[in-house]
């Protein structure tokens, strides 16, 4: 529910910034002639897409209270999840840790999550789902490849299940004389962490060599990584007004936010070379939806424990 006025101003200014944005990329979009700049316009256009529907997980979340918006991202993490398994498959013996996995674990994280028991929500995947995994696994009496079958398990419940939740535990965050503060956070964790992310894409597409596209770390060559934290950077100062930040901890929260998420990115493409996945390692115009979620999934621990702690007021403050 809205309970001020700063809420849906921000709310306003996003949307007519996303409606002005599709209206500059489908003019530049008719009227590209070359195919560096028609494949750079369709980028920004793939990315505008996804934005949209981002307000739309957002929107269904504030509108659905407090269980509404743990439901909707409690589905985020299973779909991420199940994409994530698709591209590093189990083999026959994994079939009942992932049963745990997918409908027991995920529904007690997002359950701890909505009662605000925040230390199982904490604890719970990096403790006891860590050791849970592993030894159900071997009840299994399959032993073939059993350190990498279980840490696979492992690493997709913690960015797809573990760190996604961080993003909706932002709501919960009391700010006093903040009403609402915790959904504005959401947003400004959101807008930054995706400005930065086109930012680098943008600049990765348009400067790439053909020799380098093979290349892991061309995610985080110097020119591109510093465009996107400067358009992070710009992007938290001028957000800073709808935050309990000052100016200088929003652009640091905005900068940190935007580095973890392009640590995530590089993450991601070192998976998907590991795995095979043929094609560039740079910006591709369709991405999965674990190419559109994975910034924010890193971004959102750290973005969430830096500003629980060192910015309400330690480890006591809010949820």
């Amino acid at each position: 529910m809205l309970t001020d006025r700063t809420t849906p101003q921000l709310l306003g200014v996003v949307l007519l910034g996303l409606v002005a944005l599709t209206g500059a990329a489908c003019v530049a979009k008719a009227a590209a002639k070359r195919d560096s700049a028609s494949r750079l316009v369709s980028l920004v256009l793939a990315r505008v897409r996804m934005w949209w529907t981002m307000c739309g997980v957002l929107l269904a979340a504030m509108l659905g209270g407090r269980w509404g918006s743990v439901l909707v991202f409690a589905l985020t993490s299973f779909l991420l999840l199940r994409e994530f398994i698709t591209m590093t498959p189990t083999r026959r013996g994994d079939h009942h840790v992932l049963f745990w996995v997918f409908f027991v674990i995920l529904p007690l994280q997002y359950y701890f999550l909505g009662t605000g028991w925040y230390g199982m929500f904490i604890i719970t995947i990096p403790v006891y789902a860590f050791l849970l995994i592993p030894i159900r696994a071997a009840l299994a009496g399959d032993p073939e490849r059993f350190l990498e079958r279980t840490a696979k398990i492992q690493w997709g419940l913690m960015i797809c299940v573990y760190c996604v939740a961080h993003a909706p535990a932002l709501l919960r965050l009391e700010v006093p004389d903040y009403p609402g503060a915790g959904l504005r956070l959401l947003v400004f964790l959101t807008v930054v962490v995706q400005v930065s992310d086109l930012i680098q894409r943008l600049m990765e597409t348009a400067t790439t060599r053909e020799e380098d596209k093979t290349r892991i770390a061309v995610s985080f060559r110097a020119l591109p990584l510093l465009a996107g934290l400067g358009a992070a950077a710009v992007a938290g100062s001028a957000l800073t007004w709808s935050v309990p930040f000052t100016m200088g901890q929003s652009i640091g929260m905005a900068l940190l936010g935007s580095l973890a998420g392009a640590g995530g990115r590089l993450c991601l493409k070192a998976i998907e070379r590991d795995r095979g996945r043929k094609g560039v390692v740079v910006a591709q115009t369709r991405p999965s939806m674990i190419e559109r979620v994975i910034p924010l999934s890193f971004a959102a621990p750290v973005f969430f424990h830096v500003t629980r702690y060192f910015v309400l007021g330690g480890p006591r403050a809010g949820f």
